[in-house]
């Protein structure tokens, strides 16, 4: 395992589940999941909140998104990154940050994810002033000695956008994964072009090729780990079958893309024929548990523990850290599983208002970025 949550073998098994429900969905499959992803504001100061801070209380990783939004106002209307890289937001990034940094445990972090999408790009800014805004945000978190912030660079993983990525790059020593999205929409309404099915394989392996090809032309290490930061698949019309298959056939085609080292279900919908939300259609229920049962995708406790032995250490070293509060070090690991299987503790119901931290849940302008909402 290393310092930015690498594993060395295997991948972690992730959710941004529906109605900010993870409970029901590990219910449903039998196991915990490992990461959890969570959506912000740019003007947001209470980041963890007290949902994500009960999160990683019971063994969860968290990957917290950082709109360039105003989640605090209706609509969460956008913010331009010049802005952003003038410090009007800096009060409320330096409390994120040292939130993040009381925690006392890693944390995924993402600015403004899909910056290449059509919604996005060119739009709340050039994309100079995306990588200046990001790396802003990065010195801003270390100089608040947020030092378990782990930074995920997430676009779309379209082709279509490959020539836009160079220019949103902000550097490899402001990231330390790479990020993107594997999606089938076979039949979704809003995107009436989408007549054909891709695997979960046709859908990640475009951008893994290009970066392994292109990326170090353009300053990209191809050696950063890799997250599929959302993926999954509509039920697919006439073949319910071959629903269950795109999810079981995951873990196998993740062995053969070494890189790839974390994937996180986006368990949602967007319009009635754009339904990803595996706990709705049966067939996706069973692949999606087929899949989640494989050994390649369920990380030893061993690891676990190698991060518990590594936050401890770092708090005897003096490391300005909780020693022995809900969020903690010394309690990080309490909800993990000790064997396969199980669940962590559920004493917390989801779904708990957090100060207007909503998920990627549709509002009358339209989510930017998510599937079936976005203009690639």
């Amino acid at each position: 395992m290393s310092e930015i949550l690498e594993p060395s073998c295997g991948v972690w098994w992730g959710a941004s589940p529906w109605q900010k429900d993870i409970h029901s969905l590990e219910e449903a499959i039998g196991r915990s999941m490992d990461i959890v992803y969570t959506w912000h504001g740019i003007d947001q100061r209470d980041i963890p909140n007290e949902r994500e801070r009960r999160l990683v209380s019971e063994g969860r990783f968290l990957h917290v998104n950082i709109e360039a939004r105003r989640f605090t106002r209706p609509g969460h209307p956008p913010v331009r990154y010049r802005r952003i890289i003038d410090g009007d937001f800096d009060e409320e990034l330096t409390s994120q940050a040292r939130g993040i940094a009381d925690l006392g445990v890693p944390v995924y972090v993402t600015f403004d994810h899909e910056a290449d999408a059509n919604k996005r790009y060119n739009r709340r800014g050039t994309p100079e002033e995306f990588t200046e805004a990001w790396r802003h945000i990065v010195d801003l978190y270390r100089d608040e000695a947020a030092d378990n912030a782990v930074f995920v660079w997430n676009v779309t993983g379209w082709e279509d956008n490959f020539d836009r990525l160079p220019g949103l790059w902000p550097g490899n020593d402001y990231v330390d994964w790479l990020s993107w999205e594997a999606y089938n929409m076979t039949g979704c309404e809003l995107q009436p072009n989408w007549d054909h099915v891709d695997s979960f394989e046709e859908a990640l392996a475009p951008m893994y090729e290009w970066v392994q090809a292109n990326g170090e032309e353009h300053g990209i290490d191809p050696d950063k780990p890799v997250m599929i930061g959302e993926m999954g698949t509509v039920p697919i019309p006439g073949d319910p079958a071959a629903t269950r298959r795109w999810y079981a056939d995951i873990p196998e085609t993740l062995r053969e893309y070494e890189r790839v080292r974390a994937v996180k279900i986006w368990d949602g919908m967007t319009a009635p024929t754009c339904d990803f939300r595996v706990l709705h259609n049966e067939y996706a229920m069973a692949g999606f548990i087929d899949a989640s049962r494989d050994d390649y995708v369920n990380i030893p406790p061993q690891a676990y523990e190698a991060i518990q032995d590594a936050l401890e250490l770092a708090e005897g070293l003096g490391k300005d850290r909780p020693q022995d509060g809900p969020s903690g070090p010394s309690r990080w690991l309490h909800g993990r599983p000790q064997g396969g299987g199980g669940i962590p503790g559920t004493g917390g119901a989801e779904g708990v208002p957090d100060a207007g931290g909503a998920e990627r849940v549709p509002d009358t302008g339209g989510v930017e970025g998510v599937p079936g909402a976005r203009g690639f």
